[in-house]
């Protein structure tokens, strides 16, 4: 029973300190205290080490010799042109798999965070508002790979997404709509049942994403 408790304990607090890490709430860079992090979300430090060795491993948190954990920093631009490689390998064959595999639920799922995104276009410059249409790009990528029924590609999506957003919160103005338009061509591939052109449209989309970082960043 205490061993289940730790376990969701631990849960609870990576999923907290890893969404104040993806939303700057924690700056890239800084010092995280086991302590501070114990007393703010009201759990013993043990739980909180263990949350901040699996952020480690994703890469969103760095252990440094003598001085404890702290906050990644932001990629380099180097570390981007890989992270968008490798969504490029993967994210085609998700959503190829996702055609002909996405159940009626999951369309409909999709077709909501759509609606959410779309919303967010009006106020695009406001930070929260920014927050909220970047969680829903991010849950929209991932709901598609979950619906190809690949687990191992969903997680590593998921922390790809994580790294991706970390680095949009400071160049995302001015992507809304024109994502907004490239993820409902994505769908219309899906709901037809079209493996190739749902791969196609998600090249192209993931494509454009890092063009509109790159010109965002110089």
């Amino acid at each position: 029973m205490a061993s289940t408790q730790r376990t969701v304990l631990t849960e609870t607090a990576y999923e907290l300190i890893r969404q104040r890490l993806v939303d700057h709430d924690i700056e890239p860079g800084s010092k995280l205290n086991i302590a501070t992090l114990s007393a703010e979300l009201d759990v013993s430090p043990t739980p909180i080490r263990e949350a901040l060795a699996r952020l480690e491993a994703d890469g969103l948190v760095v252990k440094r010799n003598l001085a404890g954990y702290a906050a990644a920093p932001l990629l380099t631009n180097q570390q981007l042109e890989d992270l968008f490689e490798m969504r490029l390998l993967i994210e085609p064959a998700a959503a190829a798999r996702a055609a002909v595999r996405i159940p009626g639920p999951d369309l409909a799922v999709l077709d909501d965070l759509l609606v959410e995104m779309r919303r967010a276009t009006h106020s695009e410059t406001d930070k929260q508002t920014l927050l909220v249409f970047l969680h829903h790009d991010a849950a929209f990528h991932e709901q598609i790979a979950a619906s190809g029924g690949n687990t191992l590609m969903a997680d590593t999506l998921r922390r790809f997404h994580s790294h991706a957003h970390l680095y949009r919160l400071y160049f995302g103005s001015g992507i809304a709509e024109t994502t907004c338009r490239e993820h409902e061509r994505i769908v219309e591939a899906l709901r037809e049942a079209d493996p190739d052109t749902a791969a196609g449209a998600m090249r192209t989309h993931i494509r454009r994403a890092r063009e509109r970082l790159s010109l965002a960043a110089g």
